[in-house]
């Protein structure tokens, strides 16, 4: 547990850093060139950098006889990577390492796509019968006929002739059987005990041949240890053969990172978008898992497992979706698919995560992972992840995207809570810091709010010299882009806000320390059982819950079942898990339903909802919203153990609901009110109509708060009340500064300070009895000036455009010199339409002498793409907030004579390469104001 250390937030160190990822050529890179980049990241302010082996892209200067050494894993790779490690250790620059070459996971220790450590894909063929049937196994042709196929079952349901289910049929549960003992030669000679028309079916598992491109091998069974031990046996045998380069990577002490799991049952239908086939992910011992796990037999019910297209990419989440081949109850269908779902994800956590962990910890390295990405329940894979990990592309900057795994990253005590931030489609050298177009702030801060703590941005590629074979033709100005312009972005040094980066990265580490303080502290425990298959976005629009200022966590039954879920007391409170999250309220609300959207009642097993009544007996509030469970979340077998158990649901909720610190309520919104009424109430309270989010820190007594407006258009200006004792006091993350707040103490354990947030505006607060190290009152930093303004009417600006060199990788400085009578985006002037580069903007200004010391000086900077520079009579303003632009300059003004102001803005380098990209639109830019200064009173507001 961090601890406050006054010297870290002022200048955090490389732990407490932003993360890059860095796309690597291959080992096809200079030794030079590694060290110059790390060294460049560490200057520019990043922590570590996350090694990502994409393609090797052949330089000119390599014999294409010689490629063979320059494999992932072989000679020339391992001297790079030593080189690498060489270079960051002295610097405390953390270096992370993919657990194989790009994603999906892959190793050189297996090549052949039809080895069975490889992903498997179950397939299904089906024949008609009525009577009897004497012949093959129907073979799909989802089928590749000239690879291995295995037969795993024949089964055999009737035809239910009324209410249709599934895609294609609906069978007749209790028909269901499994004929796998008849088979003889792949042949079968069976006869229906009944009459009507049956459905004769032969399951089939097939490698899915899905490649890994960076080095040719297939990707890996994620559901079997022997895959996973491949994987680790290739480190141990290749990337750790040489004792000291062993030795450098324990030092380094880093993670092994794996991505999204872009897995596809089938490539028929392709890659991404695929075409929805009725294939379903696979491994050879999931039967055997499944019953040992689930306690019966899964083999009759397979039919029921083919949702066409949820086991592809971009085929859509269909957890909530039909076969083609269900039986007649649909409720039986969506437990039965949910046991495996469960199998899945139970061999997912023990097989494959747990192997590659206890390896990674043997090697004083950690795991950092990315777990979804296939139809299993993300919270109990969690538990063998040391660094769990999300993304803003597949969650679409939802909140509620991130909470899917907050709640296991509090329950499992997980120090950090990563993000792999940017990549937006279509964005590449076009997303900025700043703007409110997917500026990666703005992502950030939505992160922050959902209880991220670390960022890994997306992402830098290596400047490789050269190029050969068909990279050549990739190969332009400003540099080979390994994500090409489909996402963003560049990070590195080739575009101009580059040159502003440290401004950023220390924002962004003072935030991330303050985020790691202590234990993290949220108000309420949302109940959440689902599978969400590939991502499952839940939208950006603000919940009811949020609107009201409610932090909250998703919760599973496998949370909700650790030792530390207890009630303890905290605040004086009843919480459940005190010396975690300390949550003060659980709410079982509704789920919505991935393909329609309604919503629906939640599953909940016999056991959970027996902890509900345990919680609530013992003081924990609990809310239900909407129509309360009544389902259990498993089959159990038969149709009759399910109602059994679903009978025993409904009587231990209707206990629940008759307990004194229980409400049942009809929405979100009410939801609401009845916390109110059971005294739970958020950590942190407006007072006005504009909603703020946070996330609460603890630590020693003394409560951290990251206070975030998530408006675009509309500033904050209200009080606000935290809970804590003590004095709040304002930690200022653009430049490590502390002040006081003037605040009112209500004497019940809530403190009460008037704010002030610009659009995707942030403050971090502490409230503390106490602060023992030494303050800064700078009283105007935030506050608003009212009273004579003084608008610069003319500027000169001169302008180093960026454009290209003799070489892809040279850019070369044009200058053009302008005088404006108005500020406007460049776009707007034709011989900057089309530049992007360091602007710097100097205009001039006289205050006359003041007796009023202590009115405040304000410079208010108007609209500005995207980072910026200030400057007052030559010396610059360090740590200018580059969101709320509203920064106090009266210490560095002359009074009685004319003042110089200089503003130094830097841009993206889309504009530049419009020139080149017809599809590339310019983009405004540049210093765009109004710019004004201000002074007179100073407000209220801090």
């Amino acid at each position: 547990m961090n601890t406050w250390n006054p010297a870290e937030f002022q200048t955090p160190s490389k732990h407490y850093r932003p993360k890059m990822r860095w796309w690597l050529p291959g080992a096809f890179m200079d030794k030079d060139e590694i060290k110059r980049e790390i060294e460049w990241m560490a200057e520019a302010g990043y922590g570590g950098a996350e090694i990502i082996h994409f393609f090797p892209i052949p330089s000119a200067d390599v014999n294409p006889a010689d490629y063979g050494r320059f494999v992932f894993g072989g000679d020339e790779w391992n001297n790079r990577m030593k080189a690498a490690l060489e270079a960051a250790i002295p610097l405390n620059f953390q270096l992370d390492f993919t657990i194989g070459p790009l994603w999906p996971i892959a190793t050189p220790a297996v090549m052949d796509k039809n080895d069975d450590r490889c992903t498997h894909g179950l397939h299904v063929g089906a024949a008609v019968v009525v009577g009897t049937y004497n012949g093959a196994i129907p073979v799909p042709n989802t089928i590749d006929p000239a690879r291995p196929y295995k037969l795993v079952a024949v089964t055999a349901a009737r035809r239910h002739s009324g209410e249709s289910i599934g895609e294609v049929v609906t069978l007749e549960l209790e028909t269901a059987a499994d004929l796998t003992f008849r088979v003889d030669d792949r042949r079968i000679d069976w006869t229906a005990p009944l009459d009507g028309e049956w459905y004769l079916f032969g399951f089939w598992s097939q490698t899915n041949g899905q490649m890994n491109d960076s080095i040719g091998a297939p990707a890996i069974d994620h559901f079997s240890k022997a895959a996973a031990d491949a994987v680790t046996g290739f480190w141990d045998n290749r990337l750790f053969a040489d004792p000291d380069i062993r030795a450098l990577y324990e030092k380094n002490a880093g993670s092994l990172f794996c991505d999204s799991i872009e897995l596809n049952a089938t490539m028929l239908g392709g890659m991404y978008g695929a075409t929805p086939m009725p294939v379903a992910i696979w491994s050879p011992a999931v039967l055997e898992e499944f019953r040992m796990r689930r306690g019966y037999d899964l083999t009759p019910y397979l039919p029921s497992i083919f949702v066409k297209g949820l086991y592809q990419l971009g085929a859509g989440n269909r957890t909530d979706g039909d076969s083609d081949y269900d039986f007649t109850d649909r409720s039986a269908n969506l437990r039965i698919r949910n046991d495996f779902f469960q199998t899945l994800t139970d061999m997912f956590r023990d097989n494959h995560l747990r192997t590659i962990r206890r390896w990674a910890n043997g090697h004083h390295m950690k795991l950092r992972y990315q777990t979804y990405g296939m139809p299993t329940e993300l919270s109990s894979g969690l538990a063998e992840v040391d660094i769990p990990e999300t993304e803003s592309l597949g969650f679409h900057d939802s909140t509620d995207g991130y909470r899917i795994q907050s709640g296991a990253v509090h329950l499992y005590d997980r120090e950090i809570y990563s993000i792999e931030v940017g990549a937006v489609m279509g964005y590449g050298y076009k997303q900025t810091w700043t703007g409110q177009d997917f500026g990666l702030l703005w992502q950030l801060h939505r992160g922050f709010a959902a209880g991220v703590n670390q960022a890994v941005l997306h992402g830098m590629s290596y400047d490789t010299s050269s190029a050969s074979e068909h990279f050549e033709a990739m190969f332009k100005w400003p540099g080979l882009s390994l994500m090409g312009s489909r996402f963003s972005n560049e990070w590195g040094g080739r575009q101009p806000n580059s040159l502003h980066a440290r401004a950023l990265t220390d924002y962004i580490a003072r935030t991330q320390y303050l985020l790691q303080i202590g234990k993290p502290k949220v108000d309420l425990a949302i109940y959440r059982y689902h599978i969400d298959g590939i991502h499952g976005a839940m939208g950006t629009e603000l919940t009811p819950y949020e609107q009201a200022g409610f932090t909250y966590d998703f919760v599973s039954p496998c949370l909700l079942d650790l030792a530390s879920a207890q009630i303890g007391t905290f605040e004086g409170h009843s919480v459940l898990a005190a010396d975690g999250p300390a949550y003060r309220a659980i709410v079982v609300d509704m789920r919505k339903k991935s393909l329609t959207g309604d919503w629906r009642a939640s599953d909940l097993p016999n056991e959970t909802a027996n902890q509900l009544i345990a919680f609530a007996e013992s003081g924990l509030p609990v809310v239900v919203v909407g129509e309360a469970p009544y389902h259990v979340a498993s089959f159990f077998g038969s149709k009759d153990k399910m109602k059994a158990k679903d009978v025993q649901l409904c009587d231990r909720i209707e206990h629940l609901l008759n307990l004194p610190t229980v409400r049942a309520v009809k929405t979100q919104e009410d939801a609401v009110a009845a916390l109110g009424e059971l005294s739970v109430i958020p950590a942190v309270q407006v007072q006005c109509e504009s909603p703020l989010l946070n996330a609460r820190r603890y630590e020693n007594g003394i409560s951290y708060y990251f206070i975030y407006n998530p408006s675009q258009v509309q500033a904050f200006e209200g009080e606000v009340q935290f809970t804590g004792t003590g004095n709040p006091f304002k930690l200022n993350a653009w430049d490590g500064t502390i002040c006081p707040m003037a605040a009112v103490h209500t004497g019940s354990g809530q403190t009460t300070a008037k704010l002030r947030l610009a659009p995707n505006g942030t403050a971090l607060i502490a409230v503390a009895d106490e602060w023992t190290e030494a303050l800064q009152r700078e009283e105007y930093r935030d506050m608003i000036a009212k009273g004579t303004r003084i608008i610069p009417d003319r500027w000169s600006l001169v302008v180093d455009s960026w454009t290209a060199g003799a070489h892809p990788t040279e850019t070369k400085l044009e200058r053009i010199e302008l005088e404006l009578d108005e500020l406007r985006s460049w776009t707007h002037i034709p011989v900057l339409r089309q530049v992007s580069g360091i602007g710097r903007y100097r205009t001039s200004f006289r205050i006359e002498e003041r007796n009023d010391t202590s009115a405040a000086v304000i410079l208010e900077m108007g609209e500005v793409s995207d980072t910026f520079r200030v400057f007052v009579n030559g010396r610059e303003l360090h740590g200018v907030d580059q969101i709320g632009r509203h920064i106090p300059i009266g210490e560095y003004l002359r009074y009685g004579e004319n003042n110089e102001l200089e503003v130094e803005v830097a841009t993206t380098l889309n504009n530049a390469l419009s020139i080149f990209d017809p599809n590339r639109q310019p983009l405004d830019c540049g210093l765009i104001g109004p710019v004004e200064i201000v002074f007179g009173e100073r407000s209220e507001y801090e």
